[in-house]
């Protein structure tokens, strides 16, 4: 078994049941995550991973010119995102170490606190994305809330910093 270095599963005891009870979107917590980072001066950028937006745009516009898609195969290409890639990709300054962040949601709760949805968990292909990363000395984070992130405040306030003092 795999040892993660960097934590790989939701503890629900971490989050507040305000927050639980609000049914977060995974598209929230990433919302709230790169308004975090822009507070810090990160230079994030959102990863469309699986290309959902993008092939979703193609097949309407395909459906509309009246285009058959059954017929076309599917195949990837020599540019396409490697398998586990995460949600949002980001350099901290001032060293330039490359910030991974695996973005989920959290588990929801009804008001007798109970579960009433699992929280995201990362696949295999992440895990082994991240752990990879990490080894090559990136810093690497899977998040259920914006505050996950503060796990490396110290990096981001370097990052203000650093960033402050350039004109």
């Amino acid at each position: 078994m795999i040892t993660y270095p960097f934590p790989r599963v939701f503890d629900r005891s971490r989050y507040s049941e305000m927050y639980l009870m609000g049914s977060v979107t995974e598209a929230q917590v990433q919302e709230n995550i790169v308004g975090l980072l822009s507070m810090f001066k990160v230079d994030v950028v959102a990863i469309d991973a699986g290309g959902r937006r993008q092939r979703g745009r193609m097949m309407g516009a395909a459906a509309k010119a009246g285009v058959d898609l059954s017929k076309v195969p599917s195949g990837k290409s020599w540019y396409s995102i490697p398998p586990g890639f995460p949600d949002l990709e980001a350099t901290l300054a001032p060293r330039g170490v490359a910030l991974y962040i695996e973005v989920k949601a959290p588990a929801w709760t009804n008001a007798d606190k109970k579960i009433v949805r699992a929280a995201g968990s990362p696949s295999r292909d992440q895990l082994d994305f991240l752990m990879s990363k990490h080894q090559r000395g990136a810093e690497v984070i899977i998040a259920w809330s914006a505050d996950d992130v503060l796990s490396i405040r110290a990096l981001l306030e370097a990052n203000l910093r650093a960033l402050s003092k350039v004109r």
